[in-house]
């Protein structure tokens, strides 16, 4: 083995590239870490070859390059990946490296300083820490960022008993006297508090922190203060002083640096039941949404009428999705009902109303029943007051109970009916319609919205009139309900008179046959009770005219009947038909009388009927028929022509060819020919 290992290190020493590129890898496998061997792999880092300093480099990050430590930290200046894997092996040699990288740095660019600032973290310590927390102050920006990345990453890899010291030095950085004046220097130094870990660093840096957040430090100062300090809340329990701090933060009017970081660390507390009520002073003092959310959320576990009354207002709100939360929040309490209810009865919103209503249906039915009865008092005020806000309180009663307001309607339009107002049938057809279009009328309504919608109708008999009037649609609907009812019904109300019989009289006469019962009904009464009245006439007309429509009907029912026997029965022979003289034989015997044949199958007698003269009245003069008039048997019409002109001589008839032979020319030469 000793011999393999000369052997290999003798290959470090050769001139031929590959193969010192191939012995070092071979050795890395194998693992040989021995001096002899490190000391050629350092020796290899000298070569101006950047692909075997990478390989050695990578070799000695397997073996260890504690030895040629002095070698390797030069190459963190290098260009590329030589300078990546120079960071590997420092980093791994450790805190030995730490005072010649600090040599380094001021020899450095502006790349080689932020390798030697990721070199420094990420070996640690306080020595390491010391130098970048030194340096910062006097460093271009963006050097001051890479040095603050480094050093909280340095801090999160450290133990918590370890950033005790560099806790001490982060205060050093922030209380120099030139910090004021270098905001970066109190943000950075905002940063990397937020890194320290244990309740007792927690503490004191959120201390630090409450003081950073006050208003007097510039906007970013502040936005990383809060940052950090809500990063150590999970460390320890806050103070009461904290959570007021918090608290008082929400209400900022700066939403982007200060109070939405407020209110993250805000939803990380814990509080008490018992506290909820006091963050209603939120609601009305904090301008941001994001902050009456987020208190709706909490409050709605208290569950207390007060804490409703609080939410009420932000129904109304303008912005949506404080309404969408509040909404969401009063759900959630069920001892809001009654503040509900009495912002239901008072608002005039009616997109507040929409949602209350909204709202009052996720509560369990027994709760809204106790306020039923309200609600259709207060229904019927708004609607006799012309307050479409009536609309809100029907929502509400229809879904739950339409009874109560059913009974209410019903007494208040028997009361109006029984009442000497002007303008009673059109009070009680308004009250009764809003049962009819929500489908809660019952017969009894129905019956009350017939006569008023009659009683208020102008009477108009045109078919258009008639056809838009809802009162004759909803009698038309009772008589098929009940029809013998509802004429007795109507027939012993005073409240109609000659006029609305007549009216419904004559409608439903022209309605077909199921309503002419009804028609009827009512045309008597007013023929019979008020022969005085000006309808009389105009009704027992319309009888009349019914009871000739009816008796036509039965003729014709009759006639029908009589057709249907005879159908049954056998057909009869029927009698020989007299042909008339000139028919050739064999060909289709017509009537005699007919001119040329009429319809065939028609009896002779019909046909003669059909031409036979009119019988002449008693006493007319007797008229004789002209010399050219034709012979009704003749079977040919008249033949009419001028006066003096002679009868038209008759055609001679037309010469048969003989039939053609064949082989005939078919031309007219040929013919002559031939």
């Amino acid at each position: 083995m000793n011999a393999i290992l000369r052997r290999l290190t003798q290959l470090l020493e050769s001139n031929d590239m590959e193969l010192r590129i191939a012995a070092i890898r071979v050795i890395a496998e194998i693992g040989f870490s021995s001096r002899a061997v490190v000391q050629s792999l350092g020796r290899c880092l000298r070569e101006p070859h950047d692909d075997l300093r990478l390989v050695a480099l990578q070799a000695l990050a397997r073996l260890g390059a504690r030895d040629v430590a002095s070698m390797v930290v030069p190459l963190i200046l290098s260009p590329g990946p030589v300078r990546e894997q120079a960071m590997g092996v420092i980093s791994a040699v450790g805190a030995t490296v730490v005072p010649q990288l600090k040599v380094l740095y001021s020899q450095a660019d502006f790349h080689g300083k932020r390798a030697v600032i990721t070199a420094l973290a990420r070996i640690g310590g306080k020595a390491a820490l010391h130098f970048l927390l030194k340096i910062l102050p006097d460093e271009p920006f963006e050097i001051q960022k890479h040095l603050a990345l480094s050093v909280c990453e340095s801090l999160d890899r450290m133990a918590t008993g370890a950033q005790a010291p560099i806790f001490s030095m982060v205060l050093r950085l922030l209380r120099r006297k030139d910090a004021e004046k270098k905001p970066p220097i109190l943000v950075t130094g905002a940063i990397l508090l937020g890194h320290f870990r244990g309740q007792r660093l927690a503490a004191k840096g959120r201390a630090v922190l409450r003081s950073l957040a006050e208003p007097r430090w510039p906007p970013e100062v502040r936005r990383h203060a809060f940052v950090s300090f809500n990063r150590l809340i999970p460390e320890c329990r806050l103070s009461v002083a904290e959570e007021q701090f918090l608290w008082k933060s929400m209400l900022d009017e700066d939403w982007h640096n200060v109070a939405q970081h407020a209110l993250q660390g805000f939803q990380k507390l814990e509080l008490p039941r018992k506290v909820l009520p006091k963050l209603i002073d939120l609601l009305h003092r904090s301008p941001h949404f994001s902050v009456h959310i987020h208190i709706f959320d909490r409050i709605q576990a208290s569950d207390q009428s007060d804490v409703a009354d609080a939410i009420l207002p932000f129904l109304a709100d303008p912005r949506y999705r404080v309404r969408e939360a509040a909404e969401a929040a009063l759900r959630k309490m069920p001892t809001s009902i009654e503040s509900l209810f009495g912002l239901l009865m008072k608002t005039e919103d009616l997109e507040v109303t929409q949602r209350i209503n909204a709202i009052l249906r996720d509560f369990p039915q027994e709760t809204r029943q106790k306020y039923v009865e309200r609600a259709a008092t207060r229904l019927l005020t708004l609607l006799e007051e012309g307050d479409p806000h009536y609309r809100s309180f029907l929502e509400f009663v229809k879904h739950l109970d339409p009874e109560p307001l059913r009974k209410r309607i019903y007494q208040k339009a028997q009361a109006l009916k029984k009442g000497r107002a002007k303008d009673k049938w059109e009070r009680m057809a308004a009250l009764l319609q809003i049962l009819w279009e929500n489908h809660l009328i019952t017969a009894e309504g129905r019956y009350l919205l017939a006569v008023a919608l009659v009683r208020s109708s102008p009477k108009d008999l045109s078919p258009a009139s008639r056809r838009a009037n809802l009162g004759l649609r909803v009698i038309r609907a009772l008589i098929y309900d009940d029809r013998e009812d509802l004429t007795k019904r109507l027939l012993a109300d005073k409240d109609l008179g000659p006029e609305e019989y007549f009216y419904l009289g004559f409608h439903f006469a022209e309605e077909g046959e199921d309503m002419r019962p009804f028609s009827t009904g009512m045309l008597e009464h007013v023929v019979r009770k008020y022969p005085r009245a000006k309808v009389v006439a105009a009704a027992a007309q319309k009888l009349e005219l019914q009871a000739r429509a009816a008796q036509e009907a039965a003729k014709a029912l009759e006639a029908a009947s009589k057709g249907k026997k005879g159908d049954r029965a056998t057909p009869a022979r029927p009698a020989p038909v007299p042909v008339s003289p000139g028919t050739r034989p064999g060909a289709q015997p017509q009537p005699v009388g007919t001119p040329g044949g009429v319809a065939r199958g028609k009896p002779a007698a019909a046909a003669a009927a059909a031409h036979a003269p009119a019988p002449e009245r008693a006493g007319a003069p007797v008229r004789k028929p002209p010399q050219d008039a034709p012979n009704p048997a003749a079977g040919k019409p008249p033949v009419v022509r001028p006066v003096g002109q002679p009868a038209a001589k008759p055609k001679p008839p037309k010469r048969k060819l003989p039939p053609r032979r064949e082989g005939a020319a078919s031309s007219r030469h040929g013919r002559k020919k031939a």
